[in-house]
């Protein structure tokens, strides 16, 4: 009997093992049926968006190149550049693009020392071949100029980089302030913040630029240092009229006291400078300068900040005013 009991339990246990063995097959298989026919209906689901017409454009330029060819050098204001600004487009097999638009910003005008620019779209030829000449300049300026597929209307969004081929080239036009002279108004301070004398440094550096007619303006008072543009303008036309093409004010201060640190000194000056036609009396020209050096001693510190601080207003001058 004993027996007969022990072979039915061994069977009952054996056909649970099975039934369960069975049961989860079933439902893994199940599972893994419904895993794929879910994964079928996601794909199922999913379509890729048809690219927008900024896109397909986008993708088009970056087919071409675009380079300048031919670059005129710097000229004098009041001139025109020898030559015209030239760029050659072509296509990704290396073939010249016809008929191609091309979009040339250009600097068109100075206000003050921020250059202000135009467009100006211009097709390449049979050579893929697009020239450009601005014509005269009356606005002395160092800056570039730049070429670019024609975008207009083509780009949805304003890009600070543009995500289309370019090409930039030397725009340089130097400031006639070499054949027509100046005048000079330009004081140093003290680090006590009081005037003390006209800058040399810049008058000599303007000098070694090619402005041999150049002085210190005729009026040498240091009150009219706190006086308006207009009032050291006049003041200075009744001596001098228009024998002279600009005045060049200004001032050159101590940003901060010299600061003394375990390396040694360091200075910081400003030059605040300004330019005013003398025949308009119009401020053509403003522009502000920090500079920082460092010295073994108060003295050369100083010395040595100057020395960095007048070749930068120099050229600011030279191709701004």
């Amino acid at each position: 009997m004993k027996k007969r009991e022990l072979f039915i339990k061994k069977s009952l246990f054996t056909s649970l093992i099975l039934i369960l063995f069975i049961s989860c097959a079933t439902t893994n298989e199940s599972s893994k049926k419904s895993n794929k026919s879910a994964k079928s209906d996601t794909a199922e689901e999913i379509t890729v968006p048809e690219p927008t017409a900024e896109e397909l454009f986008i993708e088009e330029m970056s087919k071409v190149s675009i380079s300048f060819t031919n670059v005129p050098d710097k000229i004098k204001k009041g001139k025109e550049f020898s030559s015209a600004f030239e760029v050659t487009v072509l296509t990704a097999d290396g073939t010249p693009a016809a008929d191609f638009d091309v979009c040339f910003m250009f600097p068109s005008k100075n206000e003050g020392s921020k250059v202000i620019y135009d467009t100006k779209i211009i097709k390449t030829d049979a050579n893929g071949i697009a020239s450009f000449n601005p014509g005269i300049i009356s606005f002395a300026a160092k800056t570039i100029i730049t070429a670019y597929p024609d975008v207009t209307g083509k780009l949805e969004s304003y890009y600070d980089v543009l995500p289309v081929p370019t090409a930039k080239a030397d725009f340089i036009v130097e400031s006639d302030v070499v054949t027509k002279g100046a005048i000079m108004f330009v004081f140093e301070y003290t680090e006590g913040g009081k005037p003390s004398k006209n800058s040399y440094e810049i008058l000599s550096g303007l000098r070694k630029k090619g402005v041999s007619q150049i002085g210190n303006a005729p009026i040498s008072d240091t009150d009219y240092i706190n006086a308006s543009k207009e009032r050291i303008y006049k003041e200075n036309y009744s001596y001098v009229g228009t024998d002279y093409g600009y005045l060049i004010g200004g001032t050159i201060k101590f940003a901060t006291p010299v600061e003394q640190t375990e390396d040694g000194y360091i200075a910081r000056l400003c030059a605040e400078i300004y330019g005013i036609d003398m025949k308009t009396g119009e401020v053509i020209y403003e522009n502000t300068h920090n500079v920082e050096a460092t010295g073994s001693n108060w003295n050369n510190a100083v010395s040595n900040c100057r020395e960095k601080l007048t070749p930068i207003v120099v050229d600011s001058i030279m191709f701004g005013l």
